[in-house]
């Protein structure tokens, strides 16, 4: 080959490659998009039965893979909405999932790739529902996939001639310890370099297309490379975030390498069998994957309880483990204290919130920007918190209630949601502070006690939000939700007078203006801390909102669905936006 059709070649592998994981990721995107929130559901109503654990993660491996799915288990085990044994089932499933995922992908359907491109982007682009133009999208990204693969197959073929993949399966050879590691060890770093194990065995498929790949003891040690590599995107997404999280991405990597070396033990027997299966390369590659993550998930399925506790006693720790979730699904038959579980999951919500508060104002204070790391995570926390007592309140919501129960639980609601948005706002101090990092903006020492006035006055009022969570009978909890707003109106006195001296500061020209910008920002963000810890207050002086304890053992069915009303034509149904 002569040098321009050597590097054609190796561009058009590349691209090859580059479409494949690009169609991977728009049909996880798109899938996440579909039935992300389902999943999220899902996932944070495991219970401690490991086959239901074992099948979700199936489920969700085989829609979004094993990566997405453990970081989304990782954030869920951040959040306190499962604990590690419920994680390790989720684990073990989601290994398997993805091997499913890729059995189909195995089938050689690529001649229909255009056409899943054309049909998905018309989908795109003339669907009215979301879920029709989601879906669109999911079939483009699967056309993409396989153009990736008839890409990377035929680039292969003139390349082979060269003798680079002759000289690189010499390396590689599975027969001998030497070249078994190597591959294992190449296709490892391979994996976690681009985070995503079905992307290197799509390769694995193009290869043996290609016929670089004619036994499976050349593919064997990749294969098995790409199940400990794919451990890369949750190890890196539980970091900064709680033990239990971490934990739970070291469990995904400890089964891996474990079910690597029990594969590795067993590799005569693999390598007898498997062919067996197929006489088709790509299919024994699909077959390997399966047959080896589904006999470790079955092996270790029965253990989960153990492997846990195995789990943390290798990765031992002083740190406190978070709060586990208080949303129990059989408290809904007793709304009163289904209730009490949603106030207590709020009490979580805020105690996470002043953690994330205290760890951005040290950042700030002691310019340590690996602070913030923590608060980004427990910001993510939030979201799923916010996402789950959502939920809760809903399937409450299909409860007989009683009139003030009906009003509480949109309270609650509301105070959720007010709750994550001071979250949002904490996240803001943080990227306040990096911004004045970069810019090297610096505060003079009365500008930065100011601050921290204002950050004990938001510390002290979210003190406050916490005890005003605790479940209280009759008027206790007007009488707390007073106190709040009492120190909001002195917090407000003592906001106007710091950004009125601020301002003389620059017409003094004590002070310049981009210093001053940005002493305005914080406080403009610890003031909306405060606005929405009011906004919690009044909620909570709404004469309705307290706990009856005789009620709480009170149980109630669920509402009988309503017949579907039909709709009566109103005066209304006329074009009203067009009238002068």
């Amino acid at each position: 080959m002569s040098a321009s059709e050597l590097f054609f070649a190796f561009a058009q592998l590349l691209g090859g490659i580059g479409l494949f994981m690009y169609g991977m990721e728009l049909m996880s995107g798109e899938l996440q998009k579909t039935a992300g929130n389902k999943l999220r559901m899902i996932l944070s109503r495991v219970t401690t039965n490991r086959w239901s654990g074992l099948g979700i993660g199936t489920f969700m491996g085989f829609l979004i893979h094993s990566g997405p799915a453990t970081v989304m288990m990782v954030g869920f085990t951040n959040a306190g909405l499962m604990d590690l044994t419920q994680s390790v089932s989720v684990v073990f499933g989601a290994n398997v999932g993805t091997s499913l995922s890729m059995q189909v992908i195995s089938f050689n359907v690529d001649r229909y790739c255009f056409l899943a491109i054309f049909v998905g982007l018309i989908s795109r682009l003339l669907g009215r529902r979301a879920v029709i133009r989601h879906s669109g999208l999911v079939l483009a990204g699967l056309g993409l996939l396989f153009l990736g693969i008839r890409l990377m197959s035929e680039a292969v073929v003139p390349l082979k001639e060269t003798g680079y993949f002759e000289a690189m399966l010499r390396h590689f050879d599975a027969s001998s310890l030497t070249g078994m590691f190597s591959a294992l060890l190449s296709s490892v770093l391979f994996t976690a370099l681009i985070q995503s194990s079905g992307a290197t065995i799509g390769i694995l498929f193009a290869l043996s297309t290609a016929g670089v790949f004619t036994s499976i003891h050349q593919v064997f040690p990749l294969i098995l490379g790409a199940h400990i590599g794919t451990c890369a995107p949750a190890l890196i997404g539980s970091i900064g975030a709680s033990i239990s999280a971490r934990r739970a991405a070291l469990a995904h990597l400890t089964f891996n390498i474990l079910g690597a070396a029990i594969a590795l033990i067993l590799y005569r027997v693999y390598v007898s069998l498997i062919p067996l299966t197929s006489a088709s390369m790509v299919r024994q590659i699909a077959n390997t994957h399966t047959i080896v993550q589904a006999l470790t998930a079955l092996i270790f399925i029965s253990f989960t309880r153990q492997y846990a506790d195995f789990i943390t006693k290798i990765f031992p720790s002083h740190e406190v483990e978070p709060e586990k979730s208080h949303l129990d699904e059989d408290l809904l038959a007793t709304p009163e204290r289904a209730i009490v579980a949603a106030l207590s999951e709020l009490r979580r919500m805020a105690i996470i919130t002043r953690k994330m508060l205290h760890e951005a104002m040290r950042g700030f204070l002691d310019i340590a920007p690996k602070r913030f790391l923590a608060v980004e995570k427990s910001e993510q926390a939030l979201d799923a918190l916010k996402d789950a007592v959502n939920s809760y309140l809903t399937a409450l919501a299909e409860r007989e209630l009683s009139l003030r129960q009906a009003i509480i639980i949109q309270h609650l609601e509301e105070a959720t949601a007010a709750m994550e948005r001071i979250g949002d706002h904490v996240d803001s101090i943080v990227e306040l502070t990096e911004e004045k990092l970069e810019k090297d903006v610096w505060f003079p020492d009365d500008t930065i006690l100011d601050l921290i006035e204002l950050y004990k006055r938001a510390d002290h009022m979210l003190l406050l939000s916490i005890k005003s969570f605790e479940p209280a009978a009759g008027d206790v909890a007007s009488r707390r939700a007073a106190e709040i707003l009492e120190v909001y109106h002195q917090y407000t006195a003592c906001s106007l007078s710091i950004r009125q001296k601020e301002r003389n500061k620059i017409l003094a020209k004590k002070e310049g203006a981009l210093s001053g910008i940005f002493s305005h920002r914080y406080i403009v963000c610890f003031n909306r801390i405060m606005h929405h810890s009011k906004t919690i207050a009044l909620m909570e002086k709404e004469p309705l909102f307290f706990i009856k304890s005789r009620k709480l053992a009170k149980r109630s069915e669920k509402s009988p669905v309503p017949e579907k009303a039909k709709r009566v034509k109103t005066p209304y149904d006329s074009d009203i936006f067009n009238r002068d």
